[in-house]
């Protein structure tokens, strides 16, 4: 992971490598809060599903949320 970049725009920090595959395939996926790193950044899970499986994505994604009191 990577620190995210600032209001300036991406410069020599973009990291999109684990998220365009998705916009372009056009998978169900969401971003769910993960805690902080150790510089205090935020944090984040991606979680991805099969097409059609916006249910089991939502399913899944609900349950971590429980599981991690999200």
């Amino acid at each position: 992971p990577t620190a995210p970049h600032g209001h300036e725009g991406p410069g020599d920090r973009y990291s999109t490598s684990l998220t365009w595959a998705f916009n372009l395939s056009g998978h169900p996926a969401l971003s769910l809060p993960a805690g902080f790193g150790s510089d205090g950044c935020p944090a984040g899970l991606q979680l991805a599903a099969p097409h059609g499986r916006e249910g089991l994505l939502l399913a899944v994604a609900r349950e971590a949320e429980a599981r991690t009191g999200g």
